[in-house]
């Protein structure tokens, strides 16, 4: 768990120091009508990881442990990181009106300490014993859903990439 962790500070890290020094104008406004501005990618990503802690913390309470065949056969959460299919979020993790600027980094920077936390307190070992439903990947353990979120913000940090430049 300690390297899954090191790769959650390691991406947020790129992300924050790439987004913390930007104007909010340019934070919160669209390049264009289709593509999300920066907020609205932090604000996904934060809604995203909410859901995921709250469906981890509800899997411990209550584990449901995978068959070791689905396991085996589990797709990785790395391949959130690649940008090839387009993916549209479901409704619930949608980014309608982000907050401003100084919320939308607030937000984000608690949920990923929360999600930190449950890493640490509960260990690789509960985490290999619990599972999530991804709505596109499938059922996921709780390790992989944290790889998962790895992949997931270093999508939308390439994503941000395309949207300043």
């Amino acid at each position: 768990m300690e390297k899954v962790i090191a790769d959650l500070d390691n991406i947020h890290k790129q992300l924050m120091d790439l987004v913390t020094p930007m104007a909010e104008e340019k934070f919160s406004k669209r390049i264009s009508e289709d593509k999300w501005s920066v907020a609205e990618n932090i604000h996904h990503l934060y809604l995203v990881e909410q859901r995921y802690l709250t469906d981890l913390q509800a899997a411990i309470k209550d584990p449901k442990p995978m068959s070791a065949i689905r396991r085996l056969f589990q797709v990785p959460g790395w391949m959130a990181s690649i940008r090839l299919v387009k993916v549209k979020a479901p409704k619930i993790v949608e980014p309608l009106n982000a907050p401003a600027k100084s919320i939308t980094l607030e937000n984000y920077n608690q949920v990923r300490s929360k999600l930190k936390k449950l890493c640490q307190d509960n260990g690789q070992s509960v985490f290999e014993k619990i599972r999530v439903k991804h709505p596109f990947f499938g059922d996921l353990d709780g390790v992989n859903a944290v790889i998962f979120l790895v992949g997931h913000e270093a999508r939308h940090y390439k994503q941000i990439i395309e949207t300043i430049n």
